[in-house]
């Protein structure tokens, strides 16, 4: 009778590096969530949004309500990866603010990766 040695961390490893690999060859993009702060600022809400390596192009945002939604996509850089752990794709966050908005008043700017929209609150 034969023992063999199992190292389940190991097996596990290798089988992670066979996904990302496939992963990769299929040009697979998965869709990822960028982290936000939103601050009430009296009169308006500030959002922050980090996206770095997305072009303003490459953003939307909708608006229904209270409810913003901001979607996006970042694609990957063209190359043979050799690790990649930066998320490439598509991206969709939506937000419901506790007061009423101005309707089609949200004022964007993305400086540095990071998305500002400025949304004043609905007056009255």
């Amino acid at each position: 009778m034969t023992i063999e040695r199992f190292d389940a961390m190991e097996r596990l490893q290798s089988i992670r590096q066979q996904l990302e690999a496939l992963s990769q060859r299929l040009g697979a993009q998965e869709e990822w969530t960028p982290p936000v702060d939103i601050l009430d600022e009296g009169e308006r809400y500030r959002i922050l949004v980090d996206v770095p390596g997305v072009k303003g192009e490459d953003l939307e945002l909708y608006e229904e309500g209270q409810t913003l939604t901001l979607a996006g996509i970042r694609h990957a850089p063209e190359g043979a990866y050799t690790h990649q752990e930066r998320p490439t794709g598509t991206f969709r966050r939506s937000f419901t603010l506790p007061e009423a908005i101005m309707p089609n008043s949200a004022q964007a700017s993305l400086k540095g990766g990071v998305l500002e929209l400025v949304v004043p609150k609905a007056r009255g």
